[in-house]
Parts: structure tokens; C-alpha cells; sequence
């Protein structure tokens, strides 16, 4: 067996710390946009499109618009409440990543959009004065600019194609269950994430 040379992370949950999605529905969404057409668009897979890239941030924002509540609602407005699911990253798990950094090639591999990437990536340069996710990762993958997202196998055949890197050298670490289960049919170390990086990745590491 390949020893580990490559250490995969999502972002939400994991990295950045994110309102619970029930939190989020129901102070943000549910107060301002219509409930039952949320779920159709959900249903519809309209936000699994928006993470693949296959909606435009226009065509994102005009949807949400044509079923707010508020009829004058504005696309800044809508924004703001699509981003109020994401909360901080804290130092410590920064310090966490350059650790890691000097003995592993880590990897970003996030279901995200260009309107949370536009206010995560302003919060990161603001709060640390660098964007650490380019320093600290070698590479970044947002789904929404590969046109893939978990749990889809592709992405993840994508990935260890792109880095040249068979699947047992890789620790795969996520917060949804739903988003390991490809990994592990491909032979991958896969670990969720039920608690703080900072606590749980020293001891897996420890462990292998």
C-alpha cells in the first residue's frame, strides 16, 4: 500500500464554520422567500445545477428574486441571504494547515458557488490578510468551476486523476456521510468530520 502523501478537505463544516442548514432555513430563507417554492426548487435540483456551474449568478439571483416574498427585494439583499450560512474560520485550524502543509500536499475540495466564494474569500482577507486557502492548499476545487459536485463519483475520479495520485495514498476528510461513501468504494481513507480538525486530524494521523 501506497503510504499517504495527500490529505483532502472540504470547506463548509470543516474549515469554515457554517450555520446549521436549519438555522439558516429558518432565519434567513423561509422568512423571505416563499416555502413551497423552495422545495420545488430544490426538488428540481435548481441548487445542485447552481454548485455544477450549469446557472449563472444572474440567473441565480433573478430565480430568487421571482420568489421572494418582497417583490422589491434586490439582488444584494439576496446575497446577503445566501451568505448568512457562513460564519468564521478560526485561527487555530489555520495553524493546522501550515503544520500539515510541510509533510502533506493538501487539497480543497468543496460544493460551493461564486457568490459564497466572493464572500468567504473577502472575509479570509480581511480577517487574515492573505487568502490561506491558496497558501496553504496546492490545490483549490470549487464545484461550481468544474462543473461536478459531491457525492458524484466523477469528482472524485477527477481529483486523483488531476493530482496523479492513487487513491490509497489519500485521507479524504468531509462532514456529510452522503459525501464518503464514493470514496470508499474507491478504497479511499475517508473520515467525517463530527467535531473540531484541530482535535480529530492528529489522532488519525497518529493512527495510520
Amino acid at each position: 500500500m501506497n503510504a499517504i502523501s495527500t490529505l483532502i478537505f472540504d470547506f463548509g463544516g470543516v474549515i469554515i464554520n457554517l450555520k446549521t442548514e436549519t438555522d439558516w432555513m429558518q432565519q434567513d430563507l423561509f422568512p423571505n422567500y416563499h416555502t413551497e417554492s423552495l422545495i420545488k426548487l430544490n426538488a428540481s435540483g435548481f441548487f445542485n445545477k447552481w454548485e455544477e456551474g450549469k446557472i449563472s449568478a444572474e440567473e441565480f439571483l433573478q430565480q430568487m428574486q421571482s420568489i421572494a416574498i418582497d417583490k422589491e427585494i434586490t439582488h444584494e439583499i439576496i446575497k446577503q441571504h445566501w451568505n448568512a450560512i457562513l460564519k468564521d474560520i478560526p485561527v487555530h485550524r489555520v495553524e493546522l494547515l501550515k503544520q500539515l502543509k510541510q509533510q502533506y500536499r493538501l487539497i480543497l475540495l468543496s460544493n460551493t458557488n461564486t457568490i459564497h466564494v466572493e464572500a468567504f474569500e473577502q472575509y479570509i482577507i480581511e480577517t487574515f490578510g492573505e487568502n490561506i486557502l491558496q497558501t496553504n492548499f496546492q490545490t483549490v476545487y470549487y464545484s461550481q468551476e468544474i462543473g461536478m459536485r459531491k457525492p458524484n463519483r466523477e469528482i472524485y475520479e477527477f481529483v486523483l486523476e488531476q493530482q496523479g495520485i492513487h487513491a490509497s495514498e489519500v485521507i479524504f476528510f468531509d462532514d456529510k456521510e452522503e459525501n464518503l461513501t464514493e470514496p470508499k468504494k474507491s478504497r479511499w481513507k475517508t473520515v467525517l468530520v463530527d467535531r473540531d480538525i484541530t482535535e480529530l486530524t492528529p489522532t488519525v494521523l497518529k493512527d495510520l
